[in-house]
């Protein structure tokens, strides 16, 4: 190894909700590994990014206040729990390791013997088309490209094969994902196969997946694959629907998707699962309750279930804001669709195993999936695949070009390298219990000490509002999810990791009295005191009525009714302010003890610089902003000292407001419509 690939810093990106080693983000993070959410392409959940959005280096992931997890009371524990979803990368607390040291971390890492089991990950980043919902396009897969990608990868694997950290354990699941690796030929698929079977120390039962999609994968290819060593196949259905299908930009109608997955079951020599994704444009509950119904017609293995997410300015939102598609299903649709499809595959006779994956039998193990909520080590290989192991993670150059010149030049076409967090092992457990849909809180405590005393109050609220259950087993007390809470997985976890936050920080649990506005002096009323008010009068300066009530900004914010707020993943950032720049004049405020500072101009484009997001304009407002401390955006819109208003809200992870963004007023005080309607259109293309 003569050197590492490095690159300086180029923004937070969007991690979204991607592949855990293809350069993605926590699988339930927003959907399905090709709406967004790829376990394992696109962008690295371990110190890196979506492979196209931008975002290089490891990003910085601002604690969130535990507070800003709590359910106000009256809320319906499915439907409407929180306003959205939020996101917890797996990097979460991680820190980035200085390029300069990066060379000799990574040789460390491969020279140093593992005692246990392994995953490993196996890019392809290739797909014959985009489709519509997905964010992780990278290259358009050429038919010529085959011989030098597979000669690539089958070099990787015996320049690696001989390293401590590779051969000196089993290896108990191999994921091939992409990208598409089914477009590539039946001997290319086989060489591959051939390559990790004759160089990676697999174990021997060791799980083999190949992903892929039905389209150019016949039985030759399927063959070929599974006489390689391929024992497990999942297909990217998202939906049988043959119109909904041709919206996304699949090819395959429903009788030749229906025929070709008939046919690889048949084979009777793999097991056969698929993927399916509820709340996309046009799908109703009878499509939805058609295409469960066709998984289990099929005799599938196993099926995943995924929420559809939309990225911002994706070619789906896009179809969506020109009125090509209908919209997609509120985040309350799709609640209720995950709700059925647990109901209806558990009477078809699945059985839910995690929190998206359901299985006809034991002889269907997703081993890789569930190791990787566990945290188990990953070894990377291909460009854009990402690794972990001794407590670090990188992830392999994705751009094949780039790649290829740093291996001419000896160099390792890594990057993106970082140190785990040292409550990795406590962030783990709460990863996997929840996958798993009971966490034993002893475990975590015992992790990450007085955890369980900061997650009390959580888990009471939790309870009472029908998230999650109790469920004492042998004498340690469980945390067990309810089909609501399953559904808010993501919100569970990261309020649980703000526990964890409070836990190794109690001295920053609560904050010195700010006695700057006169209203403090007033006796602290109750949180619930403070939604009943919201309720029924959602006008007030919320800072200060924040601070009456011992709560949060964010907190008091999510108090207000559902008709007067909604949120939007923090991970718009970008997006929002970008929309922004071309709605004229606005008011800008920040809001902290010390003063109220306002100033009206057009907010100046913006692009993302040495850890900043960088206003630069004609215009009055400039300035640099950690978009990495922003947690959550709201689009508030309700009376303001008895006139209505409409603002933009963003929050850090204190729970305060960032700054705020105002439509603006004409002189007769009136908002300005064409604002207004802005405003609406982009609160629901955006908001969950």
């Amino acid at each position: 190894m003569h050197g590492i690939a490095t690159r300086p810093a180029a923004g937070v990106g969007h991690p979204g909700e991607a592949h855990p080693h293809a350069g993605g983000g926590h699988p339930h993070a927003g959907g399905h590994p090709h709406a967004g959410a790829h376990p394992h392409a696109g962008s690295h959940p371990h110190g890196g990014g979506h492979a196209s959005g931008g975002m290089r280096d490891h990003p910085a992931s601002a604690p969130q206040s535990l507070e800003s997890f709590l359910v106000p009371p009256g809320r319906d524990a499915l439907t409407e729990a929180f306003a959205g979803r939020s996101f917890a990368p797996p990097w979460r607390g991680s820190t980035a390791i200085d390029p300069a040291e990066a060379e000799a971390v990574l040789a460390r890492v491969f020279e140093t013997p593992r005692e246990e089991p392994a995953l490993a990950y196996l890019h392809v980043p290739y797909c014959q088309s985009r489709c519509l919902f997905c964010g992780f396009f990278q290259n358009v897969w050429r038919p010529e490209a085959a011989e030098a990608y597979v000669d690539d990868i089958v070099a990787e694997l015996a320049a690696r094969a001989t390293t401590p950290l590779v051969a000196s354990a089993p290896i108990a699941a191999v994921y091939i994902g992409g990208g598409t690796p089914t477009g590539l030929p039946a001997a290319g698929l086989a060489r591959l196969v051939a390559g990790l079977r004759t160089h990676l120390p697999l174990a021997p039962d060791c799980e083999v997946t190949l992903e892929g999609r039905s389209y150019d994968f016949g039985l030759t290819k399927a063959v070929a694959a599974i006489g390689a060593g391929v024992n497990r196949i999942s297909l990217g259905v998202q939906s049988f629907d043959t119109t909904i299908r041709r919206r996304l930009g699949r090819k395959l109608a429903e009788e030749e998707l229906r025929a070709a997955i008939g046919e690889l079951v048949a084979l009777g020599r793999a097991k056969i699962v698929c993927d399916l994704i509820y709340g996309l444009p046009g799908q109703t509950e009878e499509t939805w309750a058609h295409d469960l119904d066709t998984v289990a017609a099929l005799g599938l293995d196993g099926v995943t279930l995924y929420a559809l997410n939309i990225w911002g300015g994706g070619p789906l939102s896009r179809a969506i804001a020109a009125g090509k598609l209908p919209p997609a299903s509120p985040i309350a649709r799709q609640a209720e669709a995950y709700a059925a499809g647990v109901a209806r595959l558990t009477a078809l006779g699945f059985r839910q195993v995690s929190q998206s994956h359901f299985v006809r039998s034991d002889a269907e193990r997703n081993v890789y999936n569930a190791g990787i909520k566990r945290g188990m080590p990953c070894l990377a290989f291909g460009p854009g695949a990402g690794g972990q192991a001794h407590g670090v993670r990188w992830r392999n150059v994705i751009e094949i070009a780039r790649r290829r010149a740093l291996q001419a030049e000896g160099r390792a076409p890594v990057e993106g390298l970082s140190r785990m967090p040292v409550r990795y092992a406590a962030q783990a457990a709460i990863t996997a219990g929840l996958e798993s849909g009971s966490v034993d809180l002893a475990v975590v405590d015992s992790l990450a000490p007085g955890f369980a005393a900061a997650a009390a109050p959580l888990v009471a609220n939790w309870r009472d509002a029908g998230l999650v259950a109790p469920d004492s087993e042998g004498g340690s007390e469980r945390l067990r999810t309810t089909t609501a809470g399953a559904f808010w997985i993501t919100n569970l976890t990261s309020g649980l990791y703000a526990a964890l936050d409070r836990a190794a920080q109690p001295s920053t649990s609560s904050k010195e009295p700010r006695m700057t506005d006169t209203a403090l002096a007033a006796p602290a009323p109750s949180p619930d005191a403070l939604a009943a008010q919201l309720a029924a009068n959602p006008d007030g300066v919320l800072e200060v009525l924040a601070r009456q009530h011992g709560v949060s900004t964010l907190a008091a914010t999510r108090m207000l009714p559902a008709a007067n707020c909604t949120f939007a993943p923090a991970e718009k950032f970008a997006d929002v302010m970008g929309e922004l720049t071309g709605w004229g004049t606005m008011l800008f405020i920040v809001h902290t003890p010390s003063i109220v500072l306002e100033c009206a101009g057009a907010i100046p484009p913006g692009e993302f610089g040495r850890g900043y997001f960088n206003l630069h304009g004609d215009s009055p407002i400039g300035g640099h902003i950690k978009a990495d401390r922003c947690t959550a955006i709201a689009f508030v819109r309700r009376p303001f000292m008895g006139r209505e208003s409409c603002s933009i809200q963003f929050f850090d992870g204190d729970g305060e407001a960032m700054f705020k963004i105002f439509v603006r007023r004409l002189p007769d005080r009136s908002m300005d419509p064409e604002q207004v309607e802005k405003f609406e259109a982009l609160r629901a293309t955006l908001a969950g």
